[in-house]
């Protein structure tokens, strides 16, 4: 999980989740190497706004020169695209509308085509730790368009579920994909950073560069503040771990994280929500949370969720081999990638 903020005085940042507060306790402290890209200006305006969707919150800080446009209906728009896109919740959805098609093959958008080919890849390359194609096992555990459930599924429920899921049964031809029967695809562990990544770029191309946009927990930093300031962040830890949140600077790369400690209350809410494509059920929490920083949001958020499926040292081992910044929190401790060492730490 991350939670932002400003470094002091009047630039932190005032969303209510944030620690509005200066710490005198040592934090470890990691400061995005290379140069900014911009810098607000003398005189810019600095925005705040916040939201609900897809049954989360976004929270927007920017700086602006006069006469630049609203960032707000720009973040609705990024927000609405998605859900049209991508929303298991939407039966209009594109996704949605594939997954209930009959057998055969069928055009889907561009970013839908787009997104699917990045999932397939980290699939491959995590040995199917991310796998698309799971959305009849996400919702036989509760985490899908048919609610939450008291109980976890019956083996045989369970193994037809499983028998509808699988890399195996997807097939690609440009844009079409071939619709085996039954198969669901579920962009759950990539769509809100796809959202970040689309709602910056929009940002950015508006002449609002200079902005922190966060969605669900997942981030896209870029820019100074007029003072030189970077964003700055707050990576947290589970409580029951008892360890120092870290700190991280940033000004142009997106951070996502994913954990275990943090789940719903009510049904349900006895379960991981990240599930281990192997066995079709809940992770085993070796890795308590994990985040991971990339120019995109989207395959930060993908490769946060795939690393708490997998065991720490190989997870460790593949976002080193990947050039991948990235923490693992674990029941002993926090783990860092080799690529970290690129990063000044203060600790």
């Amino acid at each position: 999980m991350a939670r932002h903020r400003r470094r002091a005085g009047p630039a932190r940042h005032p969303v209510p989740a944030v620690r509005a507060r200066m710490t005198t306790a040592p934090h470890p402290v990691l400061i995005q190497p290379g140069a900014p890209q911009d810098m607000a200006g003398p005189g810019w305006q600095r925005t705040t706004a916040q939201g609900a969707t897809m049954g989360t919150g976004w929270h927007l800080t920017c700086w602006s020169a006069p006469g630049l446009p609203d960032p707000v209906p720009i973040v609705h728009a990024a927000c609405a695209e998605t859900i049209a896109l991508f929303s298991l919740w939407s039966r209009d959805s594109a996704v949605s509308r594939f997954n209930h098609a009959a057998p055969g093959w069928h055009r889907l958008p561009a970013p839908v085509i787009a997104l699917l080919n990045d999932s397939l890849r980290l699939c491959d390359l995590t040995s199917g730790a991310l796998d698309p194609t799971l959305g009849r096992l996400a919702d036989l555990w509760g985490f899908g368009p048919s609610g939450p459930v008291t109980a976890p599924p019956e083996p045989e429920a369970l193994e037809a579920a499983r028998g509808a899921c699988g890399r195996a049964r997807l097939r690609l031809q440009g844009a079409h994909v071939f619709q085996p029967g039954g198969l669901w695809l579920d962009f759950g562990g990539i769509a809100k950073g796809w959202a970040v990544d689309l709602a910056s770029q929009r940002l950015s191309t508006s002449g609002l560069s200079i902005h922190l946009i966060e969605i669900g927990g997942e981030i896209a930093a870029r820019g100074l503040s007029p003072e030189g300031q970077p964003w700055w962040i707050d990576i947290e830890t589970p409580p029951a771990a008892a360890l120092p949140r870290c700190l991280a600077a940033v000004h142009g790369m997106a951070l996502a994280g994913s954990g275990c400690w943090r789940r719903r209350s009510g049904a349900g809410a006895g379960w991981s929500h990240t599930l281990d494509p192997a066995t079709g059920q809940p992770c085993d929490e070796a890795v308590l949370s994990a985040h991971v920083f990339h120019p995109r949001a989207a395959l930060a958020d993908a490769w946060a969720s795939a690393l708490m499926v997998l065991p720490p040292e190989d997870a460790l081992a593949l976002a080193t081999a990947q050039s991948l910044p990235a923490l693992l929190t674990l029941r002993n401790g926090v783990r860092r990638s080799a690529c970290l060492s690129d990063w000044e730490d203060a600790a």
